[in-house]
């Protein structure tokens, strides 16, 4: 999946919130995250437990960033 230039741009530049949802619902902070060439989102695994726990029982997420200079 290839995204829109601004929405990359977006992704890279700002920080992350990453929802999961299985057992217990989960929303994080994400710094330590990348955007790929083609589209991937990359996240660095650090104090991820629920996360993690949550993804692999269920595949879903949410992820939400704005730019705090322009919401």
């Amino acid at each position: 999946m290839n995204l829109n230039e601004n929405v990359a741009s977006l992704l890279k530049g700002q920080m992350w919130y990453l929802a999961t949802y299985s057992n217990e619902p989960n929303a994080v902070p994400v710094v330590f995250k990348d955007v790929t060439a083609d589209g991937k989102l990359i996240v660095g695994d650090v104090f991820l437990e629920t996360t993690l726990n949550n993804i692999k029982e269920n595949k879903q997420i949410a992820v939400s960033v704005s730019d705090a200079s322009t919401l």
